[in-house]
């Protein structure tokens, strides 16, 4: 009884979560072929499409985290409902796994070697600079150590994964959350308008998104607002932001590891900190990534050009498990919460951040072709 009581209590949010990214995408998946989704109403008329999807990429993955944000700020969100919702990133993780569908592990390398070497000069400067900045204008070492880590590598994970290496004050990880969280919202909104305005290749916003946004589910969801793709034709830009999403993920013990270091000028690491620390902030799910890319790479799914049947319906199975959770991911975000970010956290995750997506901006329009 108990078992299934575990179950159960995630049912309700993950039914909440189905349903809206049926409402932005379209029910005939699950057996509701009458309702075609928002999206392809909104691509019906000339005029409403130029505007919504063409300029502001109001694609059902926008539609989807704005529907959740809508639902968490207007109505109170019960509490039996919220495992369920909690769920969001594994959803997020699963589809990443999925994702590997859609590589070969030659151009993986390839594209690894360009990711790795922007994203390991931006990590590394990111976290240096904004430690550099919290001592300049005096904030504590602990708030701008987890500040540092959540705008270097990936946003609220490496906030959480860094607190307890630095003994971070539950307020201290709760403003710079808060400072992650807003820049990443208004990333969704603006970058694929911006990306659009300056012509970017979906390879080269891939590249930008990927580099500069702040959190993994974002750096998703611009990029499929950007380049929905479809399942015959997946999105260029998810497939390249992705990578260089995953390279920046990979540092994240790394960085902890450097946090602690350099924190023990002023306390002691323990043990903690330095053994286990490091390896349990591996992120497993990268290993699912790179299983999918080998069966992917030799052939045990089936010819890739054109796509299989099974490939055809991983990469399906992928935009729904993306749709599901980026709309948990709304229902997640909280004006309330986001207010909490002010004061030092704000103006040095605003310099920060702005700083890394200008330059970012820079070298993929320079280093990465077309």
């Amino acid at each position: 009884m108990g078992w299934w009581s575990n179950i159960f209590k995630f049912i309700p949010g993950i039914v909440i979560m189905v349903a809206i990214a049926i409402f932005a995408r379209g029910g005939a998946a699950f057996g509701f072929p009458w309702w075609r989704g928002v999206e392809t109403y909104l691509a019906s008329d000339p005029v409403v499409k130029k505007w919504t999807l063409d300029t502001l990429h109001l694609n059902y993955i926008l539609i989807c985290i704005i529907v959740g944000m809508l639902i968490r700020n207007t109505i109170s969100i019960p509490n039996w409902v919220l495992p369920g919702i909690r769920t969001s990133r594994l959803f997020i993780k699963v589809g990443v796994i999925f994702l590997g569908s859609l590589y070969s592990i030659t151009e993986l390398a390839n594209l690894g070697i360009n990711a790795v070497t922007i994203i390991l000069a931006f990590v590394f400067a990111t976290l240096l600079f904004t430690l550099w900045l919290g001592q300049k204008l005096g904030m504590d070492p602990a708030s701008a150590s987890v500040l540092a880590a959540g705008l270097s590598i990936c946003g609220v994970s490496a906030v959480v994964a860094t607190a307890p290496a630095v003994r971070a004050k539950t307020t201290e990880v709760v403003y710079s959350i808060a400072t992650v969280l807003s820049f990443g919202v208004v990333s969704l909104f603006t970058f694929p308008a911006i990306g659009t305005l300056l012509g970017l290749s979906p390879h080269q916003f891939g590249a930008w998104a990927g580099t500069a946004i702040l959190n993994t589910g974002q750096v998703l969801a611009a990029a499929l607002a950007f380049d929905p793709g479809t399942a015959a034709h997946p999105s260029v830009s998810l497939k390249t932001g992705q990578i260089f999403n995953l390279a920046r993920v990979l540092f994240l013990p790394f960085v902890v590891l450097v946090i602690a270091i350099l924190y023990s000028g002023r306390e002691q690491v323990d043990e903690y900190n330095i053994k286990t620390g490091f390896w349990s902030r591996f992120p497993i799910f990268v290993l699912g990534f790179l299983a999918m890319v080998f069966l992917t790479s030799f052939g045990l799914l089936g010819p890739t050009d054109p796509p299989s049947r099974e490939l055809l319906f991983i990469r399906n199975l992928y935009s729904w498990f993306f749709a599901i959770g980026l709309a948990g991911l709304g229902m997640q975000i909280s004006f309330n919460e986001l207010r909490k970010a002010g004061g030092k956290p704000l103006l040095i995750g605003a310099i920060v951040a702005l700083l890394k997506a200008g330059a970012a901006l820079v070298v993929v329009t320079v280093f990465i072709h077309p």
